[in-house]
């Protein structure tokens, strides 16, 4: 869950503020950028939570373990 957090954010673009170099390609691993993103859920304004969030629930859908298990829910 925290890979598929961590790259529904690099897919907003928010990669760019979790990492401290300018360089285009990927620093921090997608786990990585999950759990980043995830100690920043508390503190982060709702209008960059709400497509955060968007995002997150599109990719979970899109996970056939995921809506197998959890898609009656």
């Amino acid at each position: 869950l925290l890979t598929l957090l961590g790259a529904a954010g690099e897919e907003l673009g928010y990669d760019r503020m979790l990492r401290t170099s300018t360089t285009k390609r990927r620093t921090h691993s997608l786990l990585r950028q999950g759990i980043m993103l995830y100690e920043l859920i508390p503190t982060m304004p709702e209008h960059r939570l709400l497509p955060l969030m968007a995002r997150f629930a599109s990719l979970l859908q899109q996970q056939t373990v995921f809506t197998e298990m959890f898609g009656i829910i």
